[in-house]
């Protein structure tokens, strides 16, 4: 069984790298983008399992990307942001969004992959 790939979108250059470094060394395949823009591009080039985006980016917000994925895909999206209230009305639009909030602990980050893609691992077998 092939790596499941995580998408990270985030303009973040540090937080992308650290987080692909850990999902790497816990056995994901990554792949990045660091807009809304290029995050929409790579998921259509590399259909991951699972998204991972940052709330708050240029050239295509994270609320804009979930909806998008969201209408081409059932893959589970999780959101990092220190802004869920101000966006609380925005993301319950989207079905099956799993909010974190920063800062967060990268272990907290990676229990969420291993249960959102345990849950659609079961959506998809039922």
């Amino acid at each position: 069984m092939t790596a499941p790939t995580i998408l990270i979108v985030d303009n973040d250059d540090g937080m992308v790298a650290a987080l692909s470094t850990r999902l790497e060394q816990s056995g994901y395949s990554v792949v990045t983008a660091g807009t809304g823009a290029q995050g929409l591009a790579m998921f259509e080039s590399h259909e991951p399992d699972l998204v991972i985006t940052d709330l708050n980016m240029p050239a295509g917000d994270g609320i804009t990307l979930a909806h998008r994925v969201r209408s081409k895909s059932d893959a589970p999206i999780i959101i990092v942001t220190g802004f869920r209230d101000e966006y609380r009305e925005e993301l319950r639009s989207v079905a099956h969004v799993s909010i974190l909030r920063k800062p967060f602990e990268t272990n907290d980050l990676l229990d969420l992959v291993e249960m959102e893609l345990s849950l659609a691992f079961d959506r998809s077998a039922a």
